[in-house]
């Protein structure tokens, strides 16, 4: 396997963690660790066409449409 081979792999391999940790907080309504992925600055948008600035207001929308029981 070539450098660049295993450079592909483990961007592959980092790309699946993300996806795995959506899911799982998703599923499991846990807002925080979903938030926790997005970068101060990030622009999330939503399912529905809502676009969110800054990762303040990704959280306050994720704790509003994953409630903690």
């Amino acid at each position: 396997m070539t450098v660049e081979d295993q450079e592909r792999q483990s961007e592959i391999a980092a790309i699946e963690q993300v996806v795995a940790t959506v899911e799982h907080s998703q599923n499991n309504e846990l807002p925080d660790d979903f938030v926790g992925l997005f970068r101060e600055d990030a622009i999330w948008t939503t399912g529905h066409g809502k676009r969110l600035f800054g990762r303040d207001a990704i959280s306050a929308f994720t704790h509003q449409t994953l409630p903690v029981d």
